[in-house]
């Protein structure tokens, strides 16, 4: 196997297919790279136990072939290479990679056959569909936040996506707090399985797009995959029954809290600095047109702030763990927020004024 290229070419795609390969050694086929060159193209495939990709750029073909390299050797190779033509070569067990023009340096690494190399997942092009990367991107920043990380509760540390009601569903919850989108698409979305997406796969995704275009998704029985330009990724699917998330968002709430999102992103905040660090707890009291967010540490003293607001319900005092409400009040992307809500110990909920097409939930801590 032998080929040419621009080292910055091959070393993007090698960074991609590093987050993909196993770290374990160079001995194990998962922490290899599968490198095959025909028809002036170089295709690219790594995978671990869960998740798989595959790319593909174009190159200069000298002897059609292909092996297995260190995957994350290679990409240490090639990070501390700079960008110029390079020359890679496979025989004799070897890859040998040097500058076309010059004989400054050279690298040689052993390979492991391609044969062993298993055959990654795929689905049939007909099952995708696509939609804007800019709104799939967006909806993962709005809920992956909100996912669980205990290990007894599996299914809750995965964003769970429907459709419903023509629109694109996105969910995540940990028990104490919980996000949710529902957006509407320009383009068509067919029916699909409903599924629970690990966030790794999300957070693979964001490394990806470009965030312009659009991006491909397909769910097949155990596996979605990600389509975006000549890379596709996929994943197994995390398995369990996802709550019913519908009955977690409380409707009829009697009161109604309306305030600027800046200044209750930036109160909070203040606050954090002396609230506890074990209980985090944070209080949130409500008077009319007036907001008082305060925190004490018997360590370090307390603070008080507060912020106009239009309100004209009974005076409350809600406790919130300080990160779960601060988190999800940054995520609002309006000038004005509401806090909607029954009881200083029900669950609320926190979405941005005028409505849009994605909501909080969460629980107040117990006085």
């Amino acid at each position: 196997m032998k080929f040419t290229c621009q080292c910055s070419s091959l070393r993007q795609e090698i960074e991609y297919a590093s987050n993909f390969a196993s770290k374990k050694n160079s001995l194990s086929i998962s922490s290899n790279v599968l490198l095959e060159v025909s028809n002036e193209l170089l295709t690219i495939k790594a995978y671990d136990q869960q998740m798989g990709f595959t790319s593909s750029i174009p190159v200069s073909v000298s002897i059609p072939g292909s092996t297995t390299v260190f995957c994350e050797k290679l990409s240490n190779v090639l990070k501390n290479t700079d960008d110029v033509e390079i020359e890679v070569l496979e025989e004799n067990g070897i890859l040998s990679i040097r500058p076309v023009e010059s004989e400054s340096f050279s690298a040689n690494m052993k390979t492991i056959e391609a044969s062993r190399f298993p055959e990654l997942e795929s689905v049939e092009d007909s099952s995708y569909f696509s939609i804007t990367q800019r709104d799939f991107i967006d909806m993962i920043d709005k809920t992956s936040f909100a996912v669980a990380d205990e290990d007894n509760r599996h299914f809750l540390t995965g964003v769970y996506m429907e459709k419903k009601e023509g629109k694109l569903v996105m969910v995540a919850t940990d028990g104490k707090r919980l996000a949710c989108v529902k957006r509407l698409f320009e383009q068509e979305i067919p029916e699909f399985r409903p599924c629970i997406m690990s966030v790794r796969f999300l957070s693979m995704i964001k490394s990806i797009a470009s965030g312009e275009g659009v991006l491909s998704i397909a769910v097949k029985e155990g596996s979605i995959f990600a389509r975006i330009g000549d890379r596709t990724i996929y994943s197994a699917l995390i398995s369990g029954n996802y709550p019913n998330y519908e009955k977690v968002i409380p409707k009829n709430l009697e009161y109604k809290c309306v305030l600027r999102t800046d200044d209750l992103e930036k109160a909070v905040s203040f606050t954090s600095i002396f609230v506890d660090e074990k209980s985090k707890r944070i209080f949130v009291e409500l008077s009319e047109n007036c907001i008082e967010v305060s925190g004490e540490n018997t360590d370090f003293g307390d603070s008080r702030q507060k912020i106009s607001c239009e309100y004209s319900g009974p005076a409350v005092r809600i406790t919130f763990n300080s990160t779960l409400l601060h988190v999800p009040v940054k995520k609002i992307d309006s000038d004005f927020m509401k806090i909607m809500f029954r009881s200083e110990s029900a669950a609320l909920t926190i979405s941005p004024e005028p409505d849009k097409d994605y909501i909080y939930v969460l629980m107040p801590m117990q006085n």
